[in-house]
């Protein structure tokens, strides 16, 4: 099993996630689902495995101010695929994350997935991907297209024997639209916040009422 890096959940969903498996993490705008996608990297770092992460929503050092155990994993056991500085016309500096030209360029973003795989993959680690987020490559894309990029770039991760958490923003689309990315991946979990109190539920894995949580 792969921790989530929040106890509450993972005693909820039988110790964790599955090796080798996609999981759509959805949920209303806020913090929560980015700070259970960072608990999820860190976690993976006390274990000892490998980690990329894509961000189309915010600049990797955004995301480092938020966890100190995040910047010291970048460019060690920890790529980011930066597909938001660019948008921004932002220069590299003495960073050595991958960028792609935006959320649009899914070539580019397949390109440095493999690329990502190439620097961290080793045969004994395990791996974690994060994808933030579904909903910025949809706002870019056409869904369809995001159903293949969806399908093609979870079969490749899970070959690499990593498991990804895809983020989503709930109420940002077609109920058709996040109806089928869920049968396009093994789990989900719902994450959202009411009156202060966090609240998750993962039907797939047994959690199939809402259920506080601390740690996020």
């Amino acid at each position: 099993m792969i921790r989530t890096g929040i106890p509450d959940l993972d005693s909820s969903i039988g110790g964790g996630l599955k090796e080798k498996s996609n999981v759509l993490v959805i949920g209303p705008p806020g913090a929560e689902k980015v700070r259970l996608a960072l608990r999820f990297i860190e976690s993976g770092a006390e274990d000892g495995d490998g980690a990329v992460y894509i961000t189309t929503d915010s600049a990797p050092a955004e995301l480092e101010e938020k966890s100190r155990k995040i910047s010291e994993l970048a460019n060690k056991d920890l790529v980011f695929i930066d597909c938001y500085s660019w948008t921004l016309g932002a220069q590299q500096t003495t960073r050595k994350d991958i960028i792609v030209p935006g959320p649009s360029a899914l070539n580019d973003l397949s390109i440095g997935i493999a690329q990502a795989m190439q620097r961290i993959f080793k045969p004994e680690k395990k791996l974690r991907v994060v994808v933030q987020s579904l909903s910025t490559l949809l706002l870019y894309n056409n869904p369809e297209v995001i159903y293949r990029f969806t399908q093609i770039t979870g079969a490749r991760l899970k070959n690499s024997n990593a498991a990804t958490l895809f983020l989503i923003e709930e109420g940002m689309h077609d109920e058709k639209v996040v109806t089928t990315i869920k049968h396009l991946v093994d789990a989900v979990i719902e994450v959202k916040n009411e009156n202060g109190k966090v609240l998750v539920r993962a039907p797939m894995n047994g959690l199939t009422q809402w259920k506080e949580i601390s740690g996020l």
